[in-house]
């Protein structure tokens, strides 16, 4: 019995918002090349322009979609200018973004990743504006790539593609590190570079420094480990140590944004 493969996944990550009419062209034009295609969004709602929170949400997200799913993420700032369109494979997955960093997560945690420079015209809609990418360029080349396309046939390798830096995680010994918070969510819990990989085992607490401050917090299983209000430390689902109150917002509590830097230390 011969069978069919199921129609591949876009996944749609913008800084666009959902006040115009950007994604649904994006989609028109996903629709028209690949009418088998699925579309999920992942979220267009990153702050504009801004990369780092782009790569880290594609990277949060990108592994449970079926391998095979072409990502075409596109947070980009420099539209218009001479910065690279990317076609990649990662991880089992595709992926079309600009080369600005976008993809630093997702290319760093694969070895073998392979990027290419996406410079066949012929996948682009045949009029590019310089002002609009996502809908001429990037979502052309996604629903080629899902319509059976290689990211080899788009163009020539590249062999460096731009990867933000790493966010800082130096160990000071076997449970202290220099970290720095990588980004918080809309609920005001904050992710720390320091993933459970890197921890050397279980903790009872951490004890956290920045700015001068200090602040000890338990080490729980899950929010509700705590009474309201109270500081907390879990292990997140993203495998973060995220920093947390129950009930209300650790950003606003510790007074920490992304970006800041802070002393981590575990205790048993």
């Amino acid at each position: 019995m011969k069978t069919t493969a199921a129609p591949r996944i876009i996944t749609i990550l913008t800084d666009f918002g959902e006040d115009d009419w950007y994604v649904a062209a994006m989609k028109g034009v996903i629709a028209s090349l690949a009418p088998e295609a699925r579309t999920a969004d992942i979220t267009h709602r990153i702050p504009p322009g801004d990369i780092r929170r782009g790569a880290l949400v594609l990277k949060c997200v990108y592994r449970f979609f079926p391998r095979g799913t072409v990502h075409l993420a596109v947070v980009d700032p420099g539209v218009g200018t001479d910065r690279a369109v990317l076609a990649a494979r990662a991880g089992g997955h595709l992926f079309v973004a600009p080369d600005n960093g976008l993809l630093s997560w997702v290319l760093r945690e694969d070895p073998g990743a392979a990027a290419f420079r996406a410079v066949e015209r012929e996948l682009f809609l045949p009029e590019v504006s310089t002002t609009f990418h996502g809908r001429d360029i990037f979502a052309p080349l996604a629903a080629r790539l899902a319509a059976g396309r290689e990211p080899e046939e788009t163009g020539p390798p590249l062999a460096r593609p731009v990867l933000l830096a790493p966010p800082l995680l130096r160990a000071r010994g076997d449970s202290r590190w220099d970290s720095e918070i990588v980004g918080r969510d809309r609920f005001g819990n904050l992710l720390t570079s320091l993933t459970r990989e890197a921890a050397p085992g279980p903790a009872a607490s951490v004890l956290l420094r920045f700015r001068g401050r200090s602040a000890r917090l338990p080490v729980v299983a899950s929010y509700g480990s705590v009474s309201p209000g109270d500081l907390l430390a879990v292990w997140g689902s993203s495998g973060f140590l995220e920093l947390s109150v129950n009930g209300g917002s650790a950003a606003s509590e510790l007074e920490l944004e992304t970006g800041d830097r802070i002393g981590v230390e575990l205790w048993p």
